[in-house]
């Protein structure tokens, strides 16, 4: 196994499953996206078709859901997550070039946080509370709580409090 593998734990070797549960699932999936419906009842049907939510998310937008392994994410009470998102469990890793293989693991996001539109979402990662993602990045990396990340690969733009306090960081401040 390669050694960005042993670095995370909740990696483990992706299972194929041809049975006709995983056809539908994936339709309905499509569905969901599809018909318009409210933010809280798009929420429940994922949590119906397996997808682990916390009561009280604020938004789901019309995402493309991991249809393979949508038991892999996890989302935390309060997130707002806008359209376009697509959330993934299972990558390949090319430096494993004699196996051929899918590898999954979990996709953690936490409490309070929002998720700009058409965020990808590439690795299996953890989004800590509190964080902020800019709309268009491509997040490949574990996320401290309550940064604000952007861009293509997703890097620390800045913190949303000061550590020593624990007030909001308002820099260039200036009153009208």
């Amino acid at each position: 196994m390669s050694t960005s593998l042993n670095n995370q734990n909740s990696i483990s070797r992706a299972g194929y499953d041809h049975s006709m549960k995983r056809y539908l699932r994936s339709f309905l999936f499509w569905f969901t996206n599809l018909i318009p419906f409210s933010r809280f009842k798009r929420a429940s049907l994922y949590r119906w078709l397996g997808v682990d939510i916390e009561p009280g998310v604020v938004r789901l937008g019309t995402i493309r859901m991991d249809t393979l392994h949508p038991e892999d994410v996890h989302i935390g009470a309060g997130t707002a997550i806008a359209n376009g998102c697509i959330l993934l469990t299972h990558f390949y890793d090319p430096q494993i070039l004699d196996e051929h293989a899918f590898y999954r693991g979990d996709l953690y996001i936490g409490r309070q946080c929002y998720i700009g539109s058409n965020v990808v979402f590439t690795k299996p990662v953890k989004v800590g509370d509190g964080v902020v993602i800019g709309a268009g990045s491509v997040v490949t990396k574990n996320i401290p709580p309550y940064e604000i990340w952007a861009g293509v690969p997703a890097r620390c733009i800045c913190k949303r409090y000061d550590d020593s306090k624990g007030f909001p960081i308002i820099q260039n401040f200036r009153p009208r």
